[in-house]
Parts: C-alpha cells; sequence; structure tokens
C-alpha cells in the first residue's frame, strides 16, 4: 500500500508537518498540499519540492484537490482557527472552528477515502469529535494530536530543571487540550524511580502550570506555534505508518465519557489500538472528569 499523506491547510502548522515529513526518513511515497488558497498551496508545494535533493527522502510532494484523498493512507487537517496571542482559552472561536471542520469533512467523505484522519485544530478535542461524527470512520481511525506536544512540553521543562535527558522523563499531561489538562504525578517517573524522589509538591504546581501555558507563552511572542505540534503529529505519523505499537498521548476516544480526550493510547498501523493505559489517583479522577466536562460542554454549545 502506498504511504500517502494528505495535509488540509498550508498555515505555519501545515507547512512545518510537511517539513517534518521530508526531513524525518520516513517511508512516505507521496506528501499533497491541499488549501482553500490554492495559489497558497501550489506555491508551499514548490518551495518544498526544493527540499527533496537535499534531504534522505524520495517522497513526491505536490498541491492538490479533496481527489487525492481517495488512495491516501493519513489525512491531517491543520486548518481552523490559529490560536492567537490575545485568546485566553483555545475553545474560543468554536462555532466558526465547527463550521470549517464540517466543511472540510464532508469534502472527505465524498472521497473513497478509509484510512487514519490526525487532527491538530483547535479547540483540538472538539474538533476531534466534529471530525469522528461527520466523518462516518471508526473511532480508531480518528486521532486528535491532543497532549502529545504538552507532554513533551512537560519533560522539556523537567529535564532543564533537574539537568538530564527529556528521554528519560516518563510523565505525560492528560485530558483536555487546554486549560483543564493535568499531571497525572502519581504516574511520573525519572528513570524508574517515582518523580517525588526529585521533585516538591510545590515544583510540580510550577511545573504543570508552566506546562499549561507554555503555548500562550510562544504565541505572545510570535503570535503562533508550529514546530512543536509539526514534530508531535511526525511522531504520530510514524507510529501508525512504521505499526509501532508506540505509547502516544493523544486525544483518543474515550467509551465512557464518549468524547475524544487525550491518555496515553497504543498506535499502530490500524490508528488507535488500545487507550487509557495508566491507574489514576482519586484525586486524578476527579481532576480527569472535570476535564471530560468542559470537552463535553464545548461539544453541547455546537450540537
Amino acid at each position: 500500500m502506498k504511504n500517502k499523506v494528505v495535509i488540509i491547510g498550508t498555515g505555519n502548522v501545515g507547512v512545518s508537518y510537511a517539513y517534518s515529513l521530508l526531513s524525518s526518513n520516513l517511508n512516505i511515497h507521496e506528501i499533497v498540499l491541499i488549501d482553500i488558497n490554492t495559489q497558497k498551496a501550489e506555491g508551499e508545494a514548490l518551495d518544498l519540492l526544493n527540499c527533496t535533493p537535499l534531504v534522505d527522502a524520495s517522497c513526491k510532494i505536490k498541491f492538490g484537490t479533496y481527489d487525492e484523498c481517495n488512495d491516501a493512507s493519513i489525512i491531517c487537517i491543520t486548518a481552523g482557527v490559529s490560536q492567537r496571542a490575545n485568546m485566553s482559552s483555545r475553545m474560543e472561536d468554536l462555532q466558526k472552528a465547527t463550521s470549517i471542520f464540517e466543511d472540510i469533512v464532508r469534502n472527505i467523505t465524498k472521497t473513497n477515502f478509509n484510512g487514519i484522519i490526525l487532527i491538530a485544530g483547535n479547540p483540538l478535542d472538539v474538533m476531534t469529535y466534529v471530525t469522528w461524527k461527520c466523518s462516518g470512520l471508526n473511532t480508531n481511525q480518528i486521532i486528535g494530536s491532543g497532549t502529545s506536544l504538552d507532554s513533551a512540553r512537560l519533560q522539556n521543562i523537567i529535564s532543564e530543571m533537574l539537568n538530564i535527558s527529556p528521554k528519560s522523563v516518563h510523565a505525560y499531561v492528560i485530558g483536555e487540550h487546554g486549560n483543564s489538562q493535568f499531571v497525572p504525578w502519581s504516574n511520573a517517573k525519572i528513570g524508574l524511580e517515582p518523580i517525588s524522589n526529585y521533585l516538591s509538591r510545590k515544583e510540580m504546581i510550577d511545573i504543570e502550570n508552566e506546562t499549561r501555558n507554555f503555548g500562550f507563552k510562544i504565541a505572545q511572542k510570535k503570535n503562533y506555534t508550529c514546530y512543536g505540534i509539526a514534530s508531535a503529529l511526525t511522531r504520530i505519523t510514524k507510529a501508525i505508518i512504521e505499526d509501532e505499537k508506540a505509547i502516544i498521548c493523544v486525544s483518543s476516544y474515550d467509551p465512557i465519557q464518549k468524547i475524544f480526550i487525550s491518555t496515553p493510547s497504543v498506535i499502530g498501523i490500524d490508528g488507535i489500538e488500545k487507550t487509557g493505559i495508566m491507574t489514576l489517583t482519586p484525586e486524578e479522577i476527579s481532576k480527569y472528569e472535570n476535564s471530560a466536562n468542559t470537552i463535553k460542554n464545548a461539544i453541547n454549545e455546537i450540537n
């Protein structure tokens, strides 16, 4: 089967993701850019085309229409409402974002697409739910980038504080990709040791707050974020294409809450294979339910 990735939206995130894929040495045969602004999509595709002789990649890259979705293995939706420096929450512009996603997914359903859809538009968990509802695909075929990037930010912050590699920090952010996200510290480890051996309770609270606000911090300085989320999307793409069975914290379907929300999930060639791979304390369960209710309330607004 041809590994073909279609990227819908050629803003900062979509183009950064395309470049990240080109630089990743993944076994991708074709990358297609789609945008309502066809001139922009064509220009970005031509610019990225110049990279192919210079990177260790053999895939084709071009711009196209929704017909390209017919034989795609992965579609990534990066279009939507951009996070702005003056936004206090990713839940702002909810109705506008919903309208954009409904239109995109309607166009996808007119094709024969039956692969995996990745979502990177905000509000992330709500748009992942909207994509599922409008697409008619199984829940395992829908993956939101969720708190994969937030978890990477958390690992970076801890690694800098403790002066160790972020790869030795085993900690996740779960829940909403937004203000109600939280860190289940009871599961966090440095190597094989509990993180409480290294951090005080106050330090944990400060780190959690810094992680939660990191995206807004970047947006206040440059008006958008792109490289981190592009890398997170590439990591998820790798797990799918290489059938890794990798555990990544993404927005996946919770059959109890009946929404998409971030928990550590096993990802392979068929998408989500297993979710909720952690045991939470009563306090953490309460935080998770609060986060789920935040997402549900937003879904109720658009319903």
